[in-house]
C-alpha cells in the first residue's frame, strides 16, 4: 500500500532517518481521555491546537514548503536572467549607436523603398535611386538599430556584424529551389 511517507520517501523530500521515527497520535485526536469521575482541566489552545506550542510539521506540509521554496527559486533564476539579458541588449545597443553615430547614409529626400527579408518578414528601407543601385551591388549595406533601417557604408557594415549578426539583413539575391523543371532535355534517339 502507498502511503503518504513512501511517496515523500521516493521524490527525496524525506529521508529514511524520519520515516524510523515513531509517529504521533492524527490532528485532532485527544491524547487522553479524562476517566468519567475526574474533570478535564481546560487546555490552553496554542497556535497549533497544542499545549504550549505549535504542533510539530507534517510531511505533507514540508513537502508544500519546498516546493514553494523552489517554485520560489526558480522565479527568482527566471527574474535574474532576464534583467542580464536586458543589461546585456543595452550595453549592445549602447555600442552600435556608437558605431553608427555619423556614418548613415539615409537621406530625407529618399523616395525609393528597397525591399529584403528579415526575421522572417519582408522589410523595407527608403532610399534614392542611386542609394537602391549601390544596394544591389552590395557597395553598401543595411542594418536593423532599434526597429530602424539604417544604410551604412562596407566598413562599418563589417563592424557591425561583429557586434550583432542578428541585426544584419542579407540582400544577396536568393536562387530558387530546384523544383525538377530543370533536368536537361531528353535526346530524340533514346527508346524507352
Amino acid at each position: 500500500m502507498g502511503s503518504l511517507q513512501d511517496a515523500l520517501l521516493n521524490a527525496g523530500l524525506a529521508d529514511e532517518s524520519q520515516a524510523k521515527k515513531p509517529r504521533r497520535g492524527r490532528p485532532g485526536e485527544a491524547r487522553s481521555k479524562p476517566g468519567p469521575t475526574k474533570k478535564a482541566k481546560p487546555v490552553k489552545q496554542g497556535a497549533g491546537g497544542r499545549r504550549g506550542g505549535r504542533q510539530p510539521e507534517s510531511d505533507l506540509e514540508r513537502a508544500y514548503k519546498a516546493r514553494a521554496q523552489a517554485e520560489k527559486a526558480e522565479r527568482e533564476e527566471k527574474k535574474r536572467a532576464r534583467v542580464e539579458a536586458q543589461e546585456a541588449r543595452r550595453k549592445r545597443n549602447q555600442a552600435l549607436d556608437a558605431l553608427v553615430k555619423d556614418k548613415t547614409l539615409n537621406r530625407k529626400d529618399g523616395d525609393v523603398p528597397r525591399y529584403f527579408e528579415h526575421i522572417g518578414r519582408i522589410r523595407r528601407v527608403m532610399c534614392t535611386p542611386e542609394q537602391r543601385e549601390q544596394l544591389n551591388r552590395s557597395e553598401i549595406g543595411v542594418v536593423n538599430l532599434r526597429g530602424s533601417y539604417l544604410l551604412i557604408d562596407l566598413e562599418t557594415l563589417a563592424a557591425y556584424r561583429e557586434l550583432a549578426p542578428d541585426l544584419v539583413p542579407d540582400l544577396s539575391p536568393k536562387e530558387p529551389a530546384d523544383d525538377g523543371s530543370h533536368y536537361p532535355d531528353v535526346p530524340d534517339d533514346l527508346i524507352w
